[in-house]
């Protein structure tokens, strides 16, 4: 814009310093023929038999630079997506899944207690199915803390909050 009438004329520019990319839409939301990134495959997983008795449909997605995996409860059929083939993101999902039928239903979100509990399940879980290859104790260590920090408890106390409702989740997987 040019401004006259004073001793200096200024013009005010405008210009593009750059590009964010925003997704609109998931991937699975899109129709056309599968993307050739997309064709994953998940490895054997201990547990997918209890995913497929409960009618969850567990398949694999692309990374898409937020989350490893997610449990989708509601909507015409449950859903496990997984974007790594390590085994204790699969079961922290498929804890989800458990906790869900242990309560009825779960809060929608990234429910801190929710959280805890399903890593927590899981950690559990990867020990006993005893297949993972490098520990991921340290990661859930931070996860659990993340939520942690959120109720204002530490760790230990946040683990201790939750462990009636992470024994009847590990239950009902391993029955």
């Amino acid at each position: 814009m040019l401004k006259k009438g004073t001793d200096e004329e200024k013009e005010d520019s405008y210009f593009c310093a750059g590009f964010i990319p925003v997704a609109v839409f998931a991937v699975e939301q899109t129709d056309g023929e599968q993307l050739a990134y997309e064709k994953l495959e998940l490895p054997k997983l201990p547990f997918m038999e209890k995913a497929m008795e409960w009618g969850i449909d567990v398949k694999p997605i692309a990374f898409q630079g937020r989350y490893n995996g997610y449990y989708q409860p509601y909507g015409e059929k449950e859903k496990i997506r997984l974007a790594t083939p390590h085994e204790k993101t699969f079961f922290h999902e498929l804890s989800h899944a458990a906790h869900k039928r242990v309560k009825g239903y779960l809060h929608g979100g990234q429910d801190a207690k929710q959280e805890i509990v399903a890593e927590l399940a899981a950690q559990t879980i990867a020990q006993i199915a005893g297949t993972e290859i490098e520990s991921t104790m340290g990661n859930s260590y931070e996860y659990i803390k993340g939520y942690a920090t959120r109720l204002n408890k530490d760790v230990g106390k946040a683990c201790l909050s939750v462990v009636a409702e992470v024994e009847k989740i590990l239950k009902l997987i391993l029955e």
